[in-house]
């Protein structure tokens, strides 16, 4: 059976409620999935995952320089290279999640070169296109 971590960073509950959402899509897929926010991650469990999805709030000015927070910047930092695991992200905002993607990538570079899949939400739900895009990514490999 394939494993899945979803780690994430939670300000207010809705990005936590986000990473619930997308493990329980993934378990509806035969995927083992397991929740956790970063403070609570056990970094040596993500070695041995197939998928790990890093999730975040978007931290910024509403509509401008947008990024993460810097809890999960340093979890990023921390995290040891990610060799077997298909990466995703995501977020959850307000307004735009401008270059929030861009600064999760960079802030991963060197740990998980390649980013399969990116996911936003405004609400925390998952929406019909986040499930197409997650069968999508869980069919890639």
């Amino acid at each position: 059976m394939k494993t899945a971590a979803v780690v994430y960073r939670s300000r207010t509950g809705t990005t936590r409620r986000y990473a619930e959402e997308i493990a329980a899509y993934l378990r509806t897929r035969g995927v083992a999935s397991q929740v956790s926010s970063i403070g609570e991650c056990d970094m040596s469990q993500l070695a041995d995952v197939d998928y790990l999805l890093l999730g975040c709030w978007t931290n910024g000015l509403m509509v401008v320089l947008q990024h993460p927070d810097d809890p999960w910047l340093a979890f990023a930092r921390d995290l040891p290279p990610v060799a077997r695991a298909r990466v995703g992200v995501f977020t959850t905002y307000k307004l735009l999640t401008g270059t929030m993607f861009a600064k999760m990538r960079g802030a991963l570079a060197d740990k998980a070169p390649s980013i399969g899949l990116e996911l936003k939400s405004r609400d925390g739900r998952l929406s019909e296109r986040d499930k197409q895009a997650l069968d999508e990514f869980l069919a890639r490999g």
